[in-house]
C-alpha cells in the first residue's frame, strides 16, 4: 500500500532513540497526515517565538521554581493559552493537532503540556511530562524539591499529594510502588502514543473509522506488540471494507492471546469472516 509522505516522515522520526525523538515535530507530522494540506512543521517557529517572548522573564527569575512560574505566566496570561472543558464534552481531533493548538491557544491537557515542555526545553528548564491517569501535567526537576504544573488549568501548581489523589481517583488506594510506576517520566514515544489514543477516541466518537484506523496504524508503528491495538486494527479494517486484512489481524490476535477476555467473540468473528472469504477462493 502507498505510504503518504506524512506517514513516512513519522516512521523516520520515531526510529531515533527515544530521547532523541523530536516531540513537537512528530506531533506536527501526525496532524499533517490527518488534515492533509501542506507540511505544518513550519509551526515549529511559533514555539521558538514563544520561547523568545518568555526568555526575559524566565532569565530574570532567581530560582528554578520561579523560572517555571514565569514561563506559566507568559504562556497562560500573556500568550493566552487555556484549557477548555468543552474539549471533553465535544471530542474534536483539532484539540490533539499541535498546529491547531498553537493557532487556537487551546487543546487537550497533553497538548498544552507539550507546548509548555517544548518552550521550557528551549529555555533550558529541566522538565518532564507526567502522565497521570485522566490528566497530563508537567514536572519540574528541582534540587530544592520537584514542582508540578498543570498547563490545562493556567499552570496551577500541584503538590505531590495532589498527584497521588489523582492516581487514587482511578485506582483506589495508592501503594508506593504504584505511585512510583505512574509518576515515572514517560518517554517521547509514550507521549505520542497517548496523543494517538486521544485521536483514535475522537475519531470513533465522530464515527470516522478511517481516521481512527490511521491512528491505530501509527500506534502499532510505535509498539508492534500491542495486542489491543492489533485487535482494534482488525476491527477497524473490517469497518472500512478491508476484509482480508481484518481477518489476518484477528486471526493473529486470537493466536497470540489465548487468555484474552474477548477470545470467544473474536474467534466467532474470525469464523464468520472466513465464511465470507471462502466462496471467493
Amino acid at each position: 500500500m502507498h505510504q503518504s509522505p506524512a506517514r513516512w516522515a513519522f516512521a523516520q522520526l520515531i526510529r531515533r532513540p527515544d530521547p532523541q525523538v523530536p516531540l513537537a515535530e512528530a506531533a506536527l507530522v501526525l496532524a499533517w497526515e490527518d488534515q492533509g494540506g501542506p507540511d505544518p512543521r513550519a509551526a515549529l517557529v511559533e514555539l521558538d517565538a514563544l520561547a523568545g517572548a518568555a526568555q526575559p522573564a524566565v532569565a530574570a527569575a532567581t530560582s528554578l521554581a520561579a523560572r517555571a512560574v514565569a514561563l506559566s505566566h507568559c504562556l497562560f496570561y500573556e500568550q493566552g493559552f487555556y484549557g477548555d472543558p468543552d474539549c471533553y464534552r465535544h471530542p474534536d481531533p483539532a484539540n490533539s493537532y499541535l498546529d491547531r493548538v498553537l493557532q487556537r491557544r487551546t487543546g487537550l491537557p497533553i497538548m498544552l503540556a507539550l507546548v509548555y515542555l517544548e518552550v521550557g526545553w528551549r529555555l533550558g528548564l529541566p522538565l518532564h511530562g507526567l502522565a497521570l491517569p485522566g490528566h497530563f501535567i508537567v514536572r519540574l526537576v528541582d534540587p530544592a524539591g520537584d514542582r508540578f504544573f498543570d498547563p490545562f488549568n493556567g499552570g496551577r501548581q500541584w503538590s505531590l499529594a495532589d498527584c497521588e489523589r489523582q492516581i487514587a481517583s482511578f485506582y483506589g488506594e495508592v501503594s508506593p510502588e504504584l505511585a512510583e510506576l505512574i509518576m515515572a517520566p514517560p518517554g517521547r514515544g509514550a507521549i505520542l502514543a497517548r496523543i494517538l489514543r486521544n485521536l483514535k477516541q475522537a475519531h470513533l466518537a465522530r464515527n470516522d473509522p478511517r481516521q481512527a484506523l490511521a491512528a491505530v496504524e501509527r500506534l502499532l508503528l510505535l509498539d508492534t506488540s500491542d495486542p489491543g491495538e492489533l485487535r482494534d486494527r482488525g476491527l477497524l479494517r473490517l469497518r472500512v471494507g478491508r476484509t482480508l486484512a481484518a481477518l489476518e489481524d484477528l486471526e493473529r490476535y486470537a493466536r497470540q492471546n489465548p487468555a484474552a477476555n474477548d477470545l470467544v467473540e473474536i474467534k466467532g468473528l474470525v469464523r464468520e469472516l472466513m465464511g465470507r472469504v471462502a466462496p471467493r477462493n
